[in-house]
């Protein structure tokens, strides 16, 4: 079956490069948001998503058919944390633990292999953001997994600012080989305080620079603190998200506490422990990127910064309506995006849940909802059509199609 479906997916290409429309017929279509479709119909052409429906679904003229019998068709899968594609080294930059300005996509590598192996595992876009090792680490960028050409991947620049709470940010400022951190010669910060503190700073200068803007004075600034003072000014305005990485109660507590003394709304990373502080998710109206279920039972980064996680937790925020997605993160254990909605469906979310939380939620979240993450007429064209039900431990994508590209035997 492997072999036919990427035959027929490569036929399919040619018609595409034609412009002309085709035409996946009698796989169990799985738009995103809403229940599954049966022996459904969904046309594609110029890119677009042209009709998905039921059996009965008129087929335009002059289409090419695909015949996907037994198979299932899932939107493409969105990951919204995803640490792949940068090396450590160039995803944190060591001068300084707040640089603002900086954006993850010039270290992007196009080519490096962990797109492909993402998007073979059926992700279509993802939302790469600097590393953990900063306290304020950048600007992040949201990808499609292939495009023509470099830029043409870029679906928004500046998506959003990350602010990493926990131990990373100190961990190379430690003295060497234990002992005191006592002298000047010592990177700061070297405390789970001083990482907070850091974070606060930088809101105290780009509230003083709302001041005195608002009051026109001016301060002699160079020309790298005007910038990050005006990337942090949007973050405190509501024009730029700020995703906060915290994993322990305690640390969930705080990025909480420091929206709410900063008057801005936090999106929240990682979150082991979320179900702890589920009354103040819940107050704060946040958004959760929950970080790789799986880790509760492979490792990993789950017992970073003391946090705890549990395979109930997604089901606790469902319970509670706290809007969440469903990431791979930081926890170099993590499995494929789709093996970790798995594990979320097997602990509790419903089926449809678990999809759209690596679908359509995470396309809401990165403001991408008008074009992608769902398979209905006007959305971008990008989906997967799977061997057997995504959520079966032995499917495979057989291909892979993003704004109408058979990307299948892309490297």
């Amino acid at each position: 079956m492997l072999r036919v479906a990427t035959t027929v997916a490569l036929f399919a290409a040619s018609a595409f490069a034609q412009d002309l429309p085709v035409v996946y017929r009698g796989a169990t279509v799985w738009p995103g948001d809403r229940a599954p479709i049966t022996d459904a119909v969904l046309v594609i052409q110029n890119g677009r998503v042209q009709t998905v429906g039921g059996a009965s679904t008129t087929i335009p003229d002059g289409a090419r058919i695909v015949e996907c019998n037994g198979l299932v068709i899932t939107p493409g899968l969105i990951d919204a944390a995803w640490d792949g594609s940068v090396a450590e080294a160039d995803g944190n930059e060591q001068s300084t633990e707040i640089t603002p300005a900086l954006r993850v996509l010039d270290s992007l590598d196009p080519q490096n292999p962990a797109l492909a192996r993402a998007r073979n595992s059926g992700v279509t876009a993802v939302h790469l953001m600097p590393g953990t090792r900063s306290v304020m680490g950048g600007l992040s960028v949201v990808l499609q997994t292939w495009a023509s050409d470099p830029a043409a991947m870029v679906l928004r620049d500046e998506a959003s600012l990350r602010l990493v709470l926990g131990a990373e940010p100190s961990m190379g400022n430690r003295a060497i080989r234990g002992g005191n951190v006592d002298s000047i010669y010592y990177r700061r910060p070297t405390s789970r305080m001083g990482v907070i503190w850091s974070a606060r700073r930088a809101f105290f200068d780009a509230k003083e620079q709302i001041a005195e803007t608002q009051g026109g004075t001016k301060t002699t600034r160079t020309t790298q603190e005007q910038r990050d003072l005006s990337v942090l000014t949007r973050v405190l305005q509501g024009s730029l998200p700020l995703v906060t990485t915290a994993r322990s109660e305690q640390d969930l507590r705080t990025a909480l506490r420091l929206a709410d003394e900063f008057g801005y709304t936090p999106v929240i990373d990682e979150a082991q422990d979320a179900y702890l502080v589920l009354d103040e998710l819940q107050k704060a109206r946040v958004w959760v990127m929950v970080g790789a279920p799986s880790a509760s039972a492979v490792g990993g980064s789950a017992g970073q910064d003391g946090a705890e996680p549990r395979f109930a937790t997604l089901k606790h925020l469902q319970d509670r309506g706290i809007p969440f997605v469903i990431t791979t993160g930081s926890n170099t254990n993590a499995t494929e995006l789709v093996r970790e909605a798995m594990f979320a469906h097997r602990f509790g979310l419903g089926r449809q849940q678990a999809l759209a939380a690596v679908t359509s939620q995470p396309a809401k979240l990165l403001g991408l909802a008008e074009r992608k993450g769902r398979l209905e007429a006007g959305m971008d064209a990008d989906f997967v059509v799977w061997s057997t039900d995504p959520f079966d431990p032995a499917s495979t994508p057989t291909t892979v199609v993003i704004n109408g590209n058979d990307t299948t035997s892309k490297q």
